[in-house]
């Protein structure tokens, strides 16, 4: 039997609290948990976003015994929009804040995304559910 969802994201920077900071700001996830300059974890409705600072995550003597983990560069993120409409009140809210879109992608099997940078460079998009033929 396949999980029924996946529980948690991770994505890695170099300053997490500002990356913390600018999810909570943008999108008004609740901090769950955090440690200033090593992690934050953030809920996402029934899900979380865990954000790493990459060098204590490859340490193994950071870790008490948690599997390492880490990346190197920008990774990727996508937040779900149900409709057309959520995405032009996604922009709206990213031009508020004066947050640059970086790209606009109409897809073949439909749908929409909006692409932009977090503080730590990792590339953000907020897509249509339905550019993976889901509802």
């Amino acid at each position: 039997m396949p999980p029924p969802a996946i529980l948690e994201t991770v994505i890695y920077a170099a300053d997490p609290d500002a990356c913390a900071d600018f999810y909570i700001r943008l999108f008004g996830f609740s901090e769950q948990r955090r440690v200033k300059g090593r992690f934050a974890f953030l809920r996402a409705g029934d899900q979380m976003l865990l954000i790493f600072a990459p060098g204590p995550a490859s340490d193994p003597a950071q870790q008490s015994g948690i599997p390492t983990h880490g990346a190197t560069g920008p990774g990727h993120i996508c937040f779900r929009a149900d409709s057309r409409q959520d995405l032009t009140h996604w922009r709206d809210r990213l031009a508020a804040l004066a947050i640059p879109v970086e790209h606009e992608q109409d897809w073949p099997a439909g749908g929409h995304s909006i692409y932009f940078r977090d503080p730590a460079g990792n590339s953000v998009e907020i897509a249509e559910a339905r550019i993976w033929g889901l509802t």
